[in-house]
């Protein structure tokens, strides 16, 4: 189901990186839509932009710096961009857990978690039938998976009330 990681040595040069990733993006979820359930639209919200690509482009392939509170370029992210796309259309396949999560921020959030691989997909609902992409990232540490897996049989398991009846379809 997933394509190989990039490899950013032999796909392009250091200064054709970010063009090489947006277009991957862009087809993906700008010039192609892409839809969770064939029925829910992930919105790009192409009209927040900065440097001229979506905000959230700048999201999936960029990681805060916990010193300096900045976004930088993250490779383990950025090398697996074609995936979020093939999770979000594939959420119902066997390697996919799908879980919703109610958020510090009062939100609830669906959670798609490609396990196998480490990967994540997080999208937030907008309206009855659209959403847009808050983040994609790869679990990078055993600590994190560990919370990722509690979150699912949480969610599993009904130990949290907020999540009833919240399933978008």
């Amino acid at each position: 189901m997933f394509s190989e990681i990039l490899d950013f040595d032999t796909c392009c040069e250091t200064s054709k990186r970010i063009d090489f990733l947006y277009d991957i993006f862009r087809n993906d979820f700008v010039d192609n839509r892409c839809y969770l359930g064939q029925k829910i639209y992930i919105d790009p919200c192409s009209n927040k932009k900065r440097d001229g690509k979506e905000k959230i482009f700048w999201h999936v392939i960029t990681k805060q710096n916990s010193r300096t509170r900045k976004r930088e370029f993250d490779k383990k992210r950025a090398c697996r961009i074609k995936w979020i796309n093939v999770i979000i259309e594939n959420y119902l396949d066997k390697k996919i857990k799908m879980f919703y999560y109610f958020e510090a921020n009062k939100k609830i959030r669906l959670y798609l978690w490609a396990y196998e691989v480490d990967f994540i997909v997080i999208i937030q609902k907008l309206g009855k039938k659209s959403s847009y992409l808050v983040t994609s990232f790869y679990i990078d540490r055993n600590y994190n998976k560990n919370i990722y897996k509690k979150r699912y049989e949480d969610y599993i398991n009904r130990k949290d009330i907020r999540l009833n009846s919240c399933e978008w379809f």
